[in-house]
């Protein structure tokens, strides 16, 4: 949560200090339409149009409780791919939110299972 939380309240970026993700007490689920429509963006630019869905995928809580104020933890900019820079432990936090978040709006995998 310390580097979680340092991700949100920001780093230095070129002189500037940039929060990288969204508030992240939070269980909520859902995510802003602009933040939808710029992962539906980014995923179509990295992997191509066949990877992004024909509508975009809404989420829903099943915790009766859910503190739900806050949207989903995500990347405040998707087209910052890495937090470079920044030590091991955030990158690699800052790259399971860059990737879980932009998953979430992806198609779904196919496969095959073969039972012997």
């Amino acid at each position: 949560m310390k580097i979680a939380q340092g991700l949100y309240e920001g780093v230095d970026v070129a002189g500037d200090t940039v929060g990288l993700i969204t508030y992240m007490r939070t269980d909520g689920v859902t995510m802003a339409g602009e933040a939808v429509a710029e992962a539906r963006q980014v995923i179509g630019g990295l992997h191509g149009e066949r990877y992004v869905p024909k509508s975009p995928r809404a989420y829903s809580s099943k915790v009766k409780n859910a503190q739900e104020a806050h949207e989903a933890i995500r990347p405040v900019d998707f087209s910052r791919r890495t937090a470079k820079g920044l030590g091991t432990n955030a990158e690699r936090l800052y790259d399971l939110v860059w990737r879980r978040t932009v998953a979430s709006q992806m198609v779904d995998a196919t496969g095959t299972t073969t039972t012997v």
